[in-house]
């Protein structure tokens, strides 16, 4: 039976990972984030992990062979070994290789694009605020019981500086240049499913569903 492994892609803020982590739950497949693996480098304080905060905080993307370090030391583990999900990556069209490289010609690879306008990813990301623990609110959308405090520690919740308008700007322009030729890939070579981000979560579940099903 051959590995399935989900690749979903969307701009910072479209909510693909709200959706991969609903598809690791009902699928039963471990979910790997770039960003949850970059901040937990960042959370210990490894060295990494600083290099790793000074480019966040300068808006910039972190390197290529980082990132396949990371990516490649995560999937030596035993859970990817039926299948997995990445959220995050690749995010350009040699990553796209690197990733090629690190799996078998069997492996079924099935992507999926979460489509939201540029106004809405600001939106939706400057109202993000976010808690050590990993818990993740939004002001309008998923507000805290308590304001500015956390639901499960009850710790003070913050922006995260790359949630700031100048930067997502700046990321959005990032995700277009890199992302355009990697879709195009995926069109070509993976079937890419394209799902409008704008709807509710519930909707947007739904119709992932549907279209996963008819590519199985």
């Amino acid at each position: 039976m051959p590995k399935h492994i989900y690749l979903f892609f969307g701009p910072p803020g479209s909510g693909k990972g709200t959706q991969s982590d609903r598809i690791g739950k009902d699928f039963k497949l471990p979910v790997i984030s770039t960003g949850e693996l970059l901040r937990h480098e960042e959370t210990i304080k490894s060295a990494l992990g600083k290099r790793v905060a000074k480019l966040i905080d300068q808006g910039k993307l972190v390197s290529d062979a980082t990132i396949h370090e990371l990516i490649k030391q995560r999937l030596s583990l035993k859970d990817t070994a039926k299948g997995f999900i990445l959220d995050g990556y690749p995010r350009d069209a040699e990553q796209l290789k690197d990733l090629m490289s690190m799996l078998k010609k069997t492996d079924k690879i099935i992507a999926v694009e979460i489509k939201i306008p540029d106004k809405e990813v600001i939106n939706r990301l400057s109202g993000r605020r976010v808690c050590d623990c990993g818990a993740t609110y939004h002001i309008v959308y998923n507000p805290p019981k308590v304001a500015g405090r956390c639901d499960v520690c009850g710790k003070k919740l913050y922006i995260r500086h790359d949630d700031k308008p100048e930067i997502i700007k700046k990321r959005l322009v990032d995700y277009k240049l890199a992302s355009g030729p990697l879709l195009k890939y995926a069109h070509q070579a993976h079937n890419l499913i394209s799902i409008d981000g704008t709807a509710s979560v519930e909707h947007i579940y739904e119709d992932l569903l549907k279209r996963l099903e008819n590519q199985e």
